[in-house]
């Protein structure tokens, strides 16, 4: 192509994106004068929601145009149709407009817009206006517009002719630059045009990392888009090594599914389900591993025009935390909950850890047994204490429970709901007479002794909340009275207390059965001493309990398979102990719970709800009183989940995940790398995967955008040394001209040395690149990371660079810091130089996880990479030190 084809383009290119800009900012000026208009005239009391909604069409014009105005378009291609008309469409990222011109504009989510997707060449068939059409592409012009000294301006362009190949454009504005010149600075024009055709090369340059970010890519290639456009109610995982836009994709899939207007109508089916209360375009969640890279998620997620809270994007440990304790009830609150979470308790065996499945199933079977066991339980006792007339039901709820070890848990719960009016009523009647013999003792103690109250709350304020739990207690009372009120005083709640012991202890008395030592009821009695009921009246009134507490076990027994987890799980715990596949040793105290056992009582809650959610029987009348847990449950879930840097995280954690799917659409997207996990417990194979969620299938991506040549074949020597999966070698564009440096090693030196050596490597890659790119220094630990920073600020501030400590991966650095970055934070982002310090002591500390950690900071760089041992070179890559030079 010659130079003047390349001006004629830019000239054309420039003028289009500067009239979309203008057109962008009189839509922007004309809407707010059409809008104070509208407002100003309108009755916003009578038709206040049609105010709100001129308000949000508002809202979402103003903020496409906003888009368009910073950046009118990300690309330009040139289309044959099937009868050899040529005609030329700009891309937009997300919106579009009519243009004085004629000049065609289209956003990358419409129809048109997936042929940018398209290598230049290849055809494909899109819907317009109703009719499919065949369009081959002829040309592709990828743009980075932005304003400069007042001018638009495109840099990084790329661009691609079917005949002509591929060529790096540096700068439209320079293409145009050489023709201003006056014939008599004759000089100056031959530097200028010398400099215009250094800024035209042929293949794919590399464009230089100078800010911190996730790689910003307007455009997904072919295999790319077909990913993100699969259906909503796709589940699918991206695997592939980094630097080839598994995380991109994943953006882009959220943002085109966001809009309704880009989904076909079975997708707004399933985005419509009905009974959620959150909009579609915020029903969403992503999860990632670390802070840090859910900060630059929000970042890459504002280029794609998506809003992107806090709310909605999340790392899964705070998630988790969050709702198991104010929505689960499994963590302990200042009202309630069961356990206190202990992040650093390490009881599992290391087989447990690996592969939680055998363990989880195990305590799923469990608990299942144990309610079946509730239940049978429940049945003998009303057949021992049914009063006169009791007897006809204790005999059906007898013939129930001889069956449940035959039948399927959906199938009980259905029948019990038929006869759940007949049970509350003979409970009711039972409770009635048991309530007034318990106020008749409770008014007799209060009578001889009007301090008794008191003085047991002050008794009660001094117990330990450690109390041994009765099992039993638990159905001696309808919930609204075990659960009490939460702003009842002291008084109130030591009558609650004394009644509630009361009843254990008539229960058992009647049974002949001994109160747990450890139990409130216990210590409360003996506090109470010969304040106690006669031996007949504790009989009387336990012949009562008794009875009511066989038949609560039947009403509203579909709660236990979801409520009653916790509490299996202690118990599992303190039968399973002892069994060495299990549990490496017993917790400290039965009350704490480590991180791992917290994922799995959340994952069968989650689970056991969506069972019970999809019955036919409790979805037609979810909205009664009785299903408040299920609603509650139910308001976790979300019409498209996302995780980031998913093989990080345990099969036990990707499957919570999943199970926060809407029950229809269960729209489930993930990416990740095999080779990159670097927890103990993350998943390791696809075969986990398919336990997650058998409807998971896998796409794999090998195209790398990110490192140079000579840092993708010194990654893919790593691979092998750790005998990493070999599919997931990275390739290189075969148009790439980003061949970049060995990398560099020194060892043999102390922290003093290291620090001094890494400052001139930086010198030398400012100097080689002309500006201060973006450069991270990785170190083993976080108590690591200050001393190096403060280091390495010694040596650097002869060039006027610091180095900034990201302790906890939290803190970012400005413009040309240095990074110091502890490496198990650093999952998903990309430099043009990194620096690992310390290489020698990994490999002693985390023996096991040390290839995987090198191999993820070695591809955390894009073209210089610099590795430090403080002693000798690990055994484990002496084989590579060819491969290293001394400096650059």
């Amino acid at each position: 192509m010659s130079q003047a084809e390349f001006e004629a383009l830019a000239k054309e290119a420039l003028s289009t994106i500067a009239e979309i800009a203008d057109g962008a900012a009189q839509k922007l000026a004309s809407e707010w004068h059409a809008s104070a208009n509208s407002f100003a005239s309108g009755n916003t009391l009578t038709g206040g929601q049609a105010f709100q909604n001129l308000e949000n069409i508002s809202h979402a014009n103003r903020e496409s145009w906003e888009a368009l105005k910073r950046e009118p378009s990300i690309a330009r291609l040139v289309l044959e149709d099937d009868e050899g008309r040529e005609r030329v469409v700009y891309i937009a990222r997300k919106s579009s407009l009519p243009l004085a011109s004629g000049k065609q504009l289209a956003s990358y989510g419409s129809p048109i817009g997936r042929l940018a997707e398209l290598p230049v060449g290849e055809e494909a068939s899109v819907t317009l206006q109703g009719q499919r059409q065949l369009f081959s592409l002829v040309e592709k012009t990828s743009f980075r517009p932005g304003m400069v000294d007042g001018e638009w301006d495109s840099t990084g362009n790329q661009y691609r002719h079917v005949d002509l190949g591929v060529f790096s454009i540096d700068s439209l504005r320079a293409l145009l630059g050489a023709g201003g010149l006056d014939a008599g600075d004759e000089l100056d024009q031959l530097l200028e045009q010398a400099a215009v055709a250094g800024g035209v090369q042929a293949g794919i340059s590399h464009q230089i990392r100078t800010a911190m970010g996730l790689r910003d890519q307007p455009i997904l290639d072919q295999f790319q888009g077909e990913i993100f456009r699969l259906p909503l109610d796709s589940q699918l995982i991206i695997l592939g090594p980094p630097g080839t836009g598994k995380t991109t994709t994943l953006i882009k899939r959220l943002g085109q599914k966001l809009d309704i207007d880009n989904l076909e109508e079975n997708e707004r089916r399933v985005a419509n389900e009905p009974g959620q209360s959150t909009p579609h375009d915020s029903n969403w969640l992503m999860f990632t591993p670390t802070e840090l890279l859910k900060h630059y998620l929000k970042e890459a997620f504002n280029r794609e025009q998506v809003p992107a809270s806090d709310a909605r994007i999340k790392t899964w440990l705070a998630y988790r935390n969050d709702i198991a304790r104010n929505t689960l009830g499994v963590l302990r609150t200042a009202n309630g909950g069961k356990y206190t979470f202990k992040p650093d308790m390490v009881n599992l065996a290391a087989a447990a850890v690996t592969d939680p499945r055998a363990w989880y199933e195990a305590f799923s079977e469990f608990h299942d047994q144990r309610l079946k066991t509730q239940l049978k339980d429940g049945a003998t006792i009303v057949t021992e204490s049914a009063p006169a007339g009791g007897m006809p039901i204790a005999e059906q709820l007898l013939q129930l429970a001889e069956g449940l070890d035959s039948r399927a848990w959906m199938e009980v719960y259905r029948d019990l709901g038929k006869q759940e009016a007949l049970l509350k009523a003979v409970l009711d009647e039972s409770k009635g007479i048991a309530d007034t013999l318990l106020k008749q003792e409770r008014n007799q103690v209060f009578n001889r002794d009007k301090e008794v109250f008191q003085r047991l709350a002050q008794y009660l304020a001094s117990l330990q909340d450690d109390d041994e739990p009765d099992e039993e207690a638990e159905f001696d009372e309808d919930d609204a009275e075990a659960s009490g009120n939460p702003n009842a005083g002291d008084i109130q709640n030591a009558v609650k207390a004394y009644l509630a012991a009361l009843r254990t202890l008539a229960r058992n008395r009647y049974r002949k059965r001994s109160l747990p030592k450890s139990s409130r009821a216990s210590k409360v009695v003996l506090w109470l001493g010969d304040a106690l009921p006669a031996d007949a009246v504790l009989l009387e009134i336990g012949q009562r309990i008794s009875f009511q507490n066989g038949l609560r076990r039947f009403v509203n027994a579909f709660r236990r398979y979801v409520s009653d987890v916790p509490t299996s799980y202690r118990l599992f715990r303190k039968e399973r102990n002892v069994a060495t596949e299990f549990y490496c040793e017993a917790a400290s105290n039965p009350l704490h719970l480590s991180a791992m056992e917290l994922d799995a009582i959340v994952l069968l809650m989650l689970r056991n709800c969506r069972t019970l959610l999809s019955q036919s029987f409790i979805e037609k009348d979810l909205d009664a009183p009785r299903y408040e847990l299920l609603r509650n449950l139910a308001s976790l879930f979300r019409n498209q989940i996302m995780v980031d840097e998913a093989t990080d995280f345990s099969m036990l954690q990707l499957a919570c995940m999943e199970s926060l799917t809407t029950l229809k659409g269960r729209s489930f997207f993930a990416c990740g790398d095999f080779n990159q996990r670097i927890t103990h417990f993350g998943i390791r194979a696809m075969e986990q995967l398919a336990w997650v969620s058998p409807r998971i299938s896998a796409k794999f991506i090998t195209q790398v955008y990110r490192q140079s040549r000579a840092l993708n074949t010194f990654s893919g020597d790593l691979l092998r040394l750790q005998e990493g999966d070999l599919t997931s070698l990275g390739e290189l564009p075969k148009e790439s001209t980003h061949e970049g440096v060995k990398p560099v090693l020194l060892a043999q030196a102390n922290e003093d040395e290291a620090a001094r050596w890494i400052a001139e490597r930086i010198t030398e890659v400012e100097r080689a690149v002309k500006q201060m790119p973006t450069i991270a220094v990785l170190v083993n630990a976080e108590e690591d990371v200050k001393p190096m920073a403060e280091r390495l600020t010694s040596y650097l501030e002869g060039v006027n660079l610091k180095a900034v400590a990201c302790e906890e991966g939290k803190a970012l650095g400005e413009g040309a810091d240095v990074r110091v970055f502890d490496i198990q934070h650093i999952k998903g982002l990309e430099f043009e130089a990194v620096f690992f310090a310390g290489v020698d002591r990994l490999a002693e500390q985390k023996p096991e996880l040390f290839d995987r950690y090198l191999y993820v900071g070695a591809t955390r760089a894009a073209t210089y990479l610099g590795m430090v041992c403080y002693q000798g070179v690990p055994l484990k890559i002496q084989s590579l030190l060819p491969a290293f030079i001394e400096k650059w």
